[in-house]
């Protein structure tokens, strides 16, 4: 290593040859140019390593061990003391990096995290994004998640967010057991426990992919389910997480409410994901307790 670089952008991918080009293309035009890529092979059997390395990207073959544990090697391996996380089907806006070190280093602040955007697609597919998913959707981040009137949030977007290497290495970074989902909601309770904050910054912008059927919604909902039987063995006070819920659904009520051909549909889709999350949960119980 010639140089240090001030950020590490660490990108885990498992079989993404479909779609990883597009962040790695979309680094290429960052603003900020002092940074380096590192990309975690979670042990893919395609050609992301190829993809990665004829990018420029310094790849890490890992074996597959889940998005948590891929993380951390790419935590770890950073050369920088920044560490910025983005997911392998984004597409990075041309200052998000910029943005990350106008936080950390111009304002001080040890965590950042980002905003999530989904392009317009099919009706149905607006109708997903607008429950707030993934990374607040067409709802917004803070109709999700709590943002308070300085701009400190209790959630990390682990697939957009940045922070200081060190200070989330001393919590254990991401906790590998959570394999499924809420790694980054795991997280985010740690940071504030430890008394660190965690700034939401709307400029830091990435695009992801939309959702656009019913199959891939309720399938991705009920391996959120089967993950929260996980989830709920390591946190306490769950109870809060569906209150969040339910502020999220007023919101979402609240703006879509000029929309009401978009709520007939998003209603029962928000119905839909909480019956899909609930089978995926007891599923994942039952096979548990017959191991």
């Amino acid at each position: 290593m010639p140089n240090k670089p001030k950020v590490s952008v660490v990108i885990c991918a498992y079989n993404a040859a479909h779609c990883i080009s597009g962040i790695l293309t979309s680094l290429k035009h960052q603003t900020f140019k002092d940074f380096e890529v590192v990309v975690v092979n979670d042990g893919s059997t395609d050609n992301t390593p190829k993809i990665a390395e004829t990018a420029d990207a310094r790849v890490i073959n890992a074996p597959h061990q889940g998005l948590s544990a891929t993380r951390n090697v790419g935590i770890n391996s950073a050369y920088a003391d920044i560490v910025a996380i983005i997911d392998a089907d984004c597409i990075a806006t041309e200052n998000w990096i910029e943005e990350i070190v106008k936080i950390i280093d111009g304002e001080n602040e040890s965590v950042v995290t980002g905003n999530t955007k989904i392009p317009n697609s099919t009706f149905l597919g607006n109708c997903i994004s607008g429950l707030g998913y993934p990374g607040g959707g067409h709802l917004g981040f803070d109709k999700m998640w709590h943002v308070d009137k300085d701009g400190y949030t209790d959630h990390l977007a682990g697939g957009n967010c940045a922070f200081i290497k060190t200070k989330i290495q001393a919590l254990g970074a991401f906790n590998p057991k959570l394999t499924i989902t809420g790694d980054d909601v795991y997280l985010s309770g740690k940071i504030l426990e430890s008394e660190l904050k965690i700034k939401y910054n709307p400029n830091m912008i990435m695009f992801h992919e939309p959702r656009k059927d019913i199959k891939s919604f309720l399938r991705w909902h009920y391996a959120r389910g089967k993950g929260s039987y996980f989830f709920r063995k390591h946190v306490t006070g769950f109870g809060k997480f569906y209150k969040l819920r339910l502020w999220s659904a007023k919101n979402m009520v609240m703006q879509y409410k000029t929309k009401p051909h978009m709520l007939i549909v998003m209603v029962p889709l928000l119905i839909a994901s909480f019956i899909a999350q609930k089978t995926g949960y007891f599923v994942q119980k039952w096979s548990h307790n017959e191991e």
